[in-house]
């Protein structure tokens, strides 16, 4: 059977048609229960073997979940079907449902197809949020829909596929720099592309590579995404993964040590020669005064920089905000929309290397910050907070942040 198999050169529309038209060529002989299972169990196992068949590991990774979801529904339709005979109640599913059981029970699972609704929901809500923080705006600043400079540096255009992507670091970019790599070279995978690659080799083409018109054309027509993060876990996450790791620290680019230097310098009481000289092991105290210090703000780094700033979400329509905080879910939507799903799937956890952070445990990092140093934090992330819908545990609804944008 793989042998044949190997010499079957179809599309995956003809996948799913072909897998269809065995179910609908047995399901009509059975008369049982049994039956049926042994029928879609059998067309689960051949939709299975066609995916290793006709995909790469990474695709036949990804349509191994989508073939179990078929067998499911051929046995939830069968099970409906005959409902009325079988007296099970409550179980109605339609052409598009995944809600159905490897056994006729009670059991309620959210269908697909209401799954993928609640997600499109969430996304106008959130490109609504940003219309409405961005009007306001306007109203207040003359230069509230200008496009930075640094988002023509953060978003990476994919031409074949027409798609740009707004990088932000310390939100899982680096597995979606991989993902854009694998999307313009189909023989590379996730695996085959390390960190260093991903960040400093990776010869993906930046919106400002591109002239004026072609420019304009791009952000008009092609797809956008970004990723964002809950401004409060990002600070911690640049700050454990930068420099409270010497692993990465000590083979940081130059520009971070340079800042730990600074930190070193400006914030360090009575510091040694060797400490003035590495800038090893600065504190989260510390940190946190170079975070709230005015005078930094307009040298920040990009790792801590306000999100708003690199993506330009008030000069951007971006058509997919994901978040950080459910990031697979979200990729596999995001990525089922713009049918690249196909090529390459995000990774799994275990192929991921994040520094999350609970709520919890963020609420207890700041403990250790002034009042002074919550609010200063509170106003040059403000922005981040209302646009991306994040809550802030430190600033009252009622309060005024008094933010001047720099």
């Amino acid at each position: 059977m793989v042998a044949w198999m190997d010499r079957v050169n179809v599309s995956r529309v003809k996948h799913e048609k072909l897998t269809m038209m065995v179910w609908q060529m047995f399901k009509k002989k059975c008369k049982s229960i049994t039956c049926i299972v042994m029928v879609a169990t059998i067309v689960f196992v051949l939709h299975n073997l066609m995916d290793l068949t006709l995909n790469d590991k990474d695709s036949a990774a990804k349509f191994k979940g989508q073939s179990k979801r078929q067998a499911d529904f051929l046995l939830g339709a069968k099970f409906n079907m005959n409902e009325q005979h079988e007296d099970h109640q409550n179980n109605h599913s339609t052409p598009h449902s995944t809600h159905a059981e490897e056994h006729p029970t009670n059991k309620t699972i959210v269908p697909e197809n209401e799954r993928l609704q609640q997600f499109e929901q969430e996304q106008k809500r959130r490109k609504d949020l940003i219309q409405t923080v961005c009007e306001e705006r306007r109203a207040k600043h003359a230069h509230a829909t200008e496009l930075y400079d640094d988002t023509q540096r953060h978003i990476y255009v994919v031409d074949k596929y027409k798609l740009m992507f707004c990088y932000i670091p310390k939100v899982g970019c680096s597995n979606w720099k991989r993902i854009l790599m694998i999307l313009e070279d189909h023989s590379r995978t996730i695996d085959d592309i390390d960190s260093r690659e991903a960040h400093a080799r990776n010869k993906l083409k930046v919106l400002r590579y591109y002239p004026g018109k072609q420019l304009e054309n791009r952000l008009k027509n092609y797809r956008k995404f970004m990723f964002v993060r809950h401004p409060l876990s990002r600070i911690v996450s640049a700050y454990k993964n930068k420099y409270a790791d010497l692993s990465v620290f000590r083979v940081a680019p130059r520009e971070l040590r340079q800042y730990a230097l600074r930190i070193m310098k400006k914030y360090r009481k009575k510091p040694t020669k060797r400490e003035l000289t590495t800038g090893e092991n600065i504190t989260w105290s510390e940190w946190l005064q170079y975070i709230a210090d005015p005078t930094e703000q307009k040298k920040f780094d990009r790792h801590w920089k306000e999100m708003y700033k690199l993506c330009s979400p008030c000069a951007v329509d971006y058509d997919y905000i994901g978040k950080l905080e459910n990031i697979k879910e979200e990729a596999d939507f995001i990525m089922d929309k713009l049918d690249i799903s196909h090529v390459v799937r995000y990774p799994d956890k275990a192929n991921s290397h994040p520094t999350n952070t609970s709520m919890g445990g963020i609420e207890e990092k700041f403990k250790e910050a002034t009042k002074y140093q919550l609010k200063r934090i509170s106003e040059i992330y403000a922005l981040d907070f209302r646009l991306f819908g994040y809550t802030n545990p430190f600033l009252n609804s009622h309060e005024d942040t008094g933010i001047k944008e720099q």
